[in-house]
This record gives C-alpha cells, structure tokens and sequence, in this order.
C-alpha cells in the first residue's frame, strides 16, 4: 500500500487543492501472478482478486472491515494492464491504544491492458526517480 499525492481543482469552488489518498494498486508478492489464471481462448485476464477478503494495514493500524480489492491483471503477449477506471472510498483505522481515523483511498474498478509498456508484467516500468 503507498500513498498518492495530486493537486486539483475538482470542487465547488474550482480552486487548486492538494490530496493525498492511499492507494493498492498491486500486491507485494509476485507469486500471486502467477496464479491469476487466463481465460482459454484469451491472451490476457486485464483484473483479478484475492482469493479472500483481507483487513489493510496502515501505520500498525488494521481496517475496521475486510476488503477484497481488483488488481490489474497480466498478459501472456507483451501487453501491460493499468488501471483504467477508479473511485474513492474512506476506510476507517484502529490504532491499538489510540482511537481511530479515516483516509481516502484508490479503489481500482477496472483495468485496461495496452501495449504501450517497456516491461511487460510490470505496471511499474515506466516510473522514473526524480
């Protein structure tokens, strides 16, 4: 899980705001593409899930409820899937010994594959250090 950062205007009064919301675009152990399975006929499966639905963790705090979240997928030809479609939903935190409080976060709704990608597989291929 990582945290976004935008600045925009998408208000009633118009004016620039900064934002931070959480986002999970992809889980951190790479064995589970490997058993995202591709529909026979298809070259791609563009979004997939968690077998079951998980609490998040932030900061040594867990959700209040489980989740299940869509991740994009993978392709067996050089095609990369990114998310195409998205909403923001609030999750609310318990902190053991102190309270509680809420973030906004990336809620991935669906994903397109494309074969605009250098390394395909990677959805994080085209990030550059700054």
């Amino acid at each position: 899980m990582g945290i976004s950062n935008r600045v925009t205007n998408e208000n009633s009064n118009c004016e620039m705001r900064k934002e931070k919301r959480l986002c999970y675009i992809q889980p951190c152990d790479s064995n589970i593409l490997k058993t995202i399975e591709i529909p026979k006929g298809k070259t791609c499966q563009p979004t997939f899930q968690l077998s079951k639905a998980e609490k998040f963790v932030f900061s040594g705090c867990s959700s209040t409820q489980s989740y299940k979240p869509t991740f994009c997928g993978i392709c067996l030809d050089k095609r990369c899937c990114n998310p195409n479609k998205s909403k923001m939903i609030t999750i609310q935190f318990d902190c053991p010994n102190e309270g509680s409080f809420k973030w906004k976060m990336l809620w991935i709704t669906s994903c397109v594959c494309q074969r605009n990608c250098r390394e395909p597989g990677d959805i994080f291929s085209e990030l550059k250090i700054l």
